[in-house]
């Protein structure tokens, strides 16, 4: 394959496989799901949200430092190893965040017009 394959032209070869196609389907539809679910408890989404971030704000306060030098020290780690991970996240999100992820969206829109 070369290097100037367009997004496009990925997801046709990659459909064009039953197997890949049917997994793709079923992705879509456990998104879709999840949205439904998800916004029908958003209010328990909500709240388990925000006790992650109190909790997340007392662990960088026990540690004894601030949010920012935190993030630092984690943002370095990361940039070192950055070029290796992209690549990989790159291929792998096309074909497995992309079809639960859009069906997230439509399943949170039609628990949205069901109420």
């Amino acid at each position: 394959m070369e290097m100037n394959t367009t997004v496009s032209e990925l997801l046709n070869q990659a459909l064009s496989n039953p197997n890949v196609a049917i997994a793709v389907g079923i992705q879509f539809f456990l998104g879709l799901a999840l949205g439904y679910v998800a916004a029908k408890a958003a209010k328990y989404i909500a709240a388990f949200i925000i006790i992650l971030a109190l909790g997340a704000v007392l662990n960088v306060w026990s540690l004894g430092g601030t949010t920012s030098d935190i993030l630092t020290r984690l943002g370095e780690n990361f940039y070192k190893i950055k070029d290796a991970i992209m690549p990989l996240l790159q291929a792998l999100g096309i074909l497995t965040v992309g079809p639960v992820s859009i069906g997230f969206f439509i399943g949170v829109a039609i628990a949205m017009l069901r109420k």
